[in-house]
């Protein structure tokens, strides 16, 4: 039985993500498969997270004049928005960041091939939701490029337009071309507002350094799983080796205004599933295999000023 618990207790280890950049607070927010995405057009906000009318006299110089129809000129608008908004240099904007909900499927000991017990499951979930990184909701004023009201990441660092907003760590909130993305979509809301979600295409994911991070589209638009994150040692009781992730189905769903060509709000779903090695040194358990079933990391954006 001990063996069994310190299994349990280190596969929570494993799928805390402990040092990810964002933590997120728990909210409803509209399910961005395709299907359901489709379901929800005739909605009038990005997601459940209600957004306030931006306030700004401000112009990004982004031409919104026409409502794009097709998926390049969709994808082309929302990049430039979006950059635009980035690179402002006074803006004021909430952040809900909600961190890894995760699901683990099923728990292999390498040794002997078998599942942990399925009575033992909701144990092992419970020790999950214990150990991962808590909700964080909080607001930047960006002011000359860093937040006056005194936020900081998780490394300890001031918060600035470049590692707060996606994508992390560029000076660019959204680089993707048309070969990225499954499926683009714009609409008018009543407010009037424009609505524009996109669809990346599915993206393998093999982490073997934490040093490298490999490349995905999803890693151009909006924040991701990071390999020093994951593949990471637990004091000397365990080691995380390897991941094998995909991410399926992921979404941005964003509002714009198309009067001063700034976003409103930015929506971004990443949906992960895949497989983590460890090898667990605590009781010389050894090598545990651990599947990920839907796992969530979602960050929500909302502007609020902008100059």
């Amino acid at each position: 039985m001990k063996k069994v618990i310190a299994i349990v207790l280190m596969a929570a280890l494993l799928f805390s993500l402990t040092g990810c950049s964002l933590f997120m607070k728990t909210v409803e927010v509209t399910c961005t498969c395709p299907g359901c995405l489709a379901a929800a057009g005739k909605q009038d906000q990005a997601s459940d997270v209600e957004y306030k009318k931006l306030e700004t006299s401000a112009k990004s110089g982004v031409d919104c004049s026409k409502l794009p129809a097709d998926k390049s000129s969709i994808v082309k608008l929302y990049t430039d928005v979006a950059n635009a908004t980035k690179a402002a240099n006074e803006q004021t904007v909430d952040i809900i960041a909600e961190g890894a909900k995760i699901q683990v499927g099923a728990i292999i000991v390498d040794e002997t091939g078998k599942e942990l017990a399925p009575s033992l499951m909701p144990t092992a979930n419970k020790l999950i939701d214990q150990f991962s990184p808590k909700p964080e909701e909080y607001t930047c004023a960006f002011s000359g490029g860093t937040d006056a009201n005194g936020n900081k990441t998780g490394d300890g660092d001031v918060r600035t337009p470049k590692n707060t907003l996606p994508a992390w760590e560029q000076d660019y909130m959204c680089e993707i071309a048309d070969d990225m993305v499954k499926d683009a979509q714009a609409e008018e809301l009543s407010d009037g507002y424009w609505k524009i979600t996109i669809v990346l295409n599915d993206a393998q994911c093999e982490m073997t350094d934490p040093k490298v991070t490999p490349d995905t589209p999803h890693a151009h638009c909006m924040g991701t799983v990071q390999a020093k994150d994951l593949l990471t040692d637990f004091g000397g009781n365990g080691t995380i080796y390897y991941a094998d992730l995909t991410y399926k189905d992921s979404a941005i769903v964003a509002v714009i205004d198309p009067v001063s060509g700034y976003l409103v709000q930015l929506h971004t779903s990443l949906f992960i599933y895949g497989d983590a090695k460890m090898d667990v040194k605590l009781m010389s358990i050894g090598n545990v295999t651990a599947s990920l079933e839907k796992t969530t990391f979602i960050n929500t954006y909302n502007w609020t000023k902008i100059a």
